[in-house]
């Protein structure tokens, strides 16, 4: 197992109903690579979400599973070209939404020092389509000054 600090950053982008909105954060995260892929983890940063951390497990360019805790929590998987119902709480009740990725594209430098991942996914509710997401996430291990004296 290869376990960094990084520093994450992540371009967000929804559509609905033809109009988009956008946000970037960049934050600082801990890689972990595993046999079967690679996850990241970060505190979120926005005011609502506050004490909320979010790992997303990455299996290549097929399957992404996206854990949330704290006051939200969900567990969302991505898989390639199908469809999965997850359950999203939230401090108000939980709620099913649906997800279907359209496309995944997950890199790692072979020293886990580096990597990206590209998720474009839909999410509805009650089985009528309600965004189109799209996820651009880049990671770098976090450089440490030594100083030798």
């Amino acid at each position: 197992m290869n376990k960094k600090d990084i520093i994450v950053t992540i371009k967000d982008t929804h559509t609905q109903d033809g109009d988009s909105e956008s946000s970037e954060l960049i934050t600082t995260g801990v890689f972990v690579g595993t046999d079967e892929g690679f996850s990241i983890s970060y505190n979120e940063q926005n005011a609502e979400l506050e004490s909320c951390v979010t790992t997303l497990r990455v299996e290549g360019n097929e399957k992404v599973v996206m854990t949330r805790t704290g006051r939200y929590t969900a567990e969302m998987i991505m898989e390639k070209n199908k469809r999965h119902n997850c359950h999203y709480t939230t401090p108000f009740g939980g709620f099913m939404l649906g997800v279907y990725a359209k496309n995944i594209e997950s890199s790692v430098a072979d020293n886990g020092s580096e990597g990206k991942l590209n998720l474009k996914y839909t999410i509805d509710f009650n089985s009528s389509n309600a965004t189109e997401n799209e996820l651009d996430i880049l990671f770098e291990e976090v450089k440490r000054n030594v100083t030798v004296s």
